[in-house]
């Protein structure tokens, strides 16, 4: 797999070995027929509306019969915010946010290729789903410190999140009962 780096901005991120990285963590199944990923700063596709070229942080190209499946990411929209307080939010959370691009882009070229029998309207909560598989998937390949000072918390945690999404959902068919 070929990874492309074309942006002008200065990152301290090594793209290359971060996305290496994240794919290590994903089944090695899932990515054939990736033949690249390219990052940009905005997406020039002629497919895609000018309107929205501008704020499309991802675009998953299929495989076609002259080449195969490949993915482009523009920083822009990732990076470029108003205000320095913005930026300065948008610099620190540039690595989960392509974290989340690129598991969202091999979850659509996962589901698409190698996933049949769904159908259009089902691709949108699995690629969900996938996104959250890939996320417990990096999270279990990580071996920093933080992460293992963290491990023992994460079942606590996760049922403390599970229990605020009970109440959350309690919550809201009580407002539903009363609103009829």
């Amino acid at each position: 797999m070929k990874i492309e780096n074309r942006t002008t901005y200065k990152l301290k991120l090594n793209l290359e070995e971060f996305v290496r990285k994240t794919f290590a963590a994903l089944p090695s199944n899932h990515t054939l027929g990736i033949t690249r990923v390219v990052f940009v700063d905005r997406i020039q596709d002629r497919n895609v509306p000018a309107d929205k070229r501008d704020k499309l942080p991802l675009l998953y190209h299929p495989k076609t019969p002259v080449s195969g499946a490949w993915f482009e990411i523009a920083l822009a929209p990732l990076l470029e915010h108003k205000g320095w307080w913005q930026r300065m939010v948008a610099r620190r959370t540039l690595r989960a946010n392509l974290t989340h691009t690129l598991l969202a882009l091999m979850g659509q070229h996962y589901h698409l290729n190698f996933s049949h029998g769904r159908k259009k309207t089902e691709y949108e909560p699995a690629i969900r789903d996938y996104i959250r598989k890939g996320l417990e998937a990096l999270r279990e390949h990580d071996t920093s410190f933080r992460m293992r000072l963290m491990r023992p918390l994460i079942p606590h945690l996760d049922r403390f999140a599970r229990w605020l999404a009970k109440q959350q959902r309690k919550a809201l068919q009580a407002k539903a009962k009363q609103a009829k």
